[in-house]
């Protein structure tokens, strides 16, 4: 019997109406840059501990960076930063996988990074995870605003994330979540240009626009993704800040795959919405043992400090292990 995703709580906790009460946490963690909404989810959320994370992909500069605890760690990858992360609090008893009632904005964390401390979370006996993402009003400069920044090093499996290759198949099969990168989706498109490959647009959008901006943008990469004439059979939706909905729509997209080719080799890459993300590595976690499904990742050397404006909605995932 198939996992419910519909069974996670998700709510929403600031919108129209101003904020609703929240619970008061022992730990808090969120990943800084100099967009609003980060500042205002830090300030907003009650709790014991509050430790900013900084990733050195953002390129602050030494003025930039908040007050308060911070952790940093740098020249690493996804897997050691989040290790060191979570085992130094593990070891200085901030946090108690059996215990400690942990919440997380994931809004400024870097995707492999939020892919894989949920996994490491899971791995630890964490019972579940308060997790946050807020919404931007706009984008800075709509459908031009640059994500990525620098060169596009490599692309490969998020770490924890590779799959089985006993359970792989001969044809690869790509599921792509569309956001605004043509840069990031091109590169991946590149390197498996072989695969057939299937695109997963953040609809509902967050903002009525945003949905049309992520198409022009995904348009530049089409050649790449084999895609020029936007075939209507070769796409999907899932809402944007829906991680759960996310997760039900890419069961549906692979069982279908598998269902007409079972000799499939499934690769996933989230290049949408840090929830959509989420909804990635849930949906692998759970769902992606018995196909040996991989999630692949083009690694930029470094990511805009800033590409939204002030806070529309925040949402709160309860995610149980």
């Amino acid at each position: 019997m198939s996992f419910d995703y519909g069974l996670f709580l998700r709510e929403e906790i600031y919108g129209t109406s101003g904020w609703q009460q929240l619970e008061s946490y022992e730990l808090f963690l969120s990943a800084f840059n100099l967009g609003e909404r980060i500042k205002i989810v830090f300030d907003q959320v009650s709790a014991a501990k509050k430790i900013w994370l900084i990733h050195e992909e953002y390129e602050l500069a030494a003025e930039d960076l908040p007050e308060g605890e911070r952790f940093m760690l740098a020249g690493t990858d996804e897997s050691t930063y989040c290790r060191a992360l979570i085992d130094g609090l593990v070891a200085e008893g901030s946090l108690d996988p059996a215990a400690t009632r942990l919440c997380i904005d994931i809004t400024g964390i870097l995707r492999p990074h939020l892919m894989f401390l949920v996994l490491y979370l899971k791995r630890l006996g964490l019972r579940y995870v308060d997790l946050i993402y807020a919404e931007p009003k706009h984008y800075a400069l709509k459908e031009k605003t640059p994500f990525s920044t620098g060169s596009i090093y490599e692309v490969r499996p998020v770490r924890g994330f590779e799959g089985s290759p006993s359970a792989r198949g001969s044809d690869d099969f790509l599921v792509i979540g569309m956001g605004y990168d043509d840069r990031l989706l091109a590169a991946v498109a590149e390197t498996k240009d072989k695969a057939d490959k299937h695109q997963m647009f953040g609809l509902p959008s967050l903002r009525a626009d945003m949905y049309q901006e992520s198409v022009l943008r995904s348009r530049k990469a089409a050649d790449e993704l084999g895609d020029p004439g936007f075939s209507e059979y070769h796409r999907s939706f899932a809402p944007a800040n829906d991680p759960f909905g996310t997760a039900s729509v890419l069961r549906e997209i692979v069982e279908r795959r598998l269902s007409s080719a079972p000799d499939t080799s499934v690769m996933l890459c989230p290049l949408g919405t840090k929830a959509q993300a989420l909804g990635f590595a849930i949906y692998h976690m759970f769902d992606c043992g018995p196909i040996g499904a991989r999630v692949l990742f083009p690694f930029s050397k470094g990511y805009s400090a800033k590409t939204g404006t002030d806070l529309a909605r925040a949402w709160l995932y309860r995610v149980e292990f």
